[in-house]
């Protein structure tokens, strides 16, 4: 069974309604979806920065009900750390934040869903797009 990992432009899309991606998502069979706490963290600022925040609170909450929740746990935040150090001494720095996704994707072996060109910096990340046709 495949276990994918949604990044926040992912979510984000289901958020939007876009069919193409929801109609992708729609043919999956034996296979896990889940969210991070740090995109979710990212999806609620999208809510309290949104003209719509009530609106946008209940949307949100009932997209949360319908994932697994993968945490930052140690694991994931010692991981977290070698990569961030790796990805300095190599002068590739990426948002702190997405090295914490990526992360829980690696020490989960979890493919990352994102359209952030940036994660293909990390080593043994799965990493696919299903927001380009």
């Amino acid at each position: 069974m495949t276990r994918y990992l949604l990044d926040t432009n992912h979510a984000g899309a289901i958020l939007r309604n876009n069919q193409p991606f929801l109609k992708r998502l729609a043919t999956l069979t034996g296979a896990e979806l889940g969210l991070c706490m740090p995109s979710i963290g990212e999806l609620w600022f999208m809510v309290h920065n949104s003209v719509q925040v009530a609106a946008n609170r209940l949307r949100l909450e009932a997209l949360l009900r319908q994932f697994r929740v993968y945490s930052f746990d140690h694991p994931a935040a010692d991981d977290f750390g070698l990569l961030r150090a790796d990805l300095r001494r190599r002068g590739t720095p990426i948002p702190p934040i997405d090295v914490q996704i990526a992360a829980i994707a690696r020490v989960g072996g979890l493919t990352l869903l994102t359209a952030d060109k940036h994660f293909a910096q990390i080593p043994g990340l799965s990493i696919e797009n299903w927001l380009t046709p």
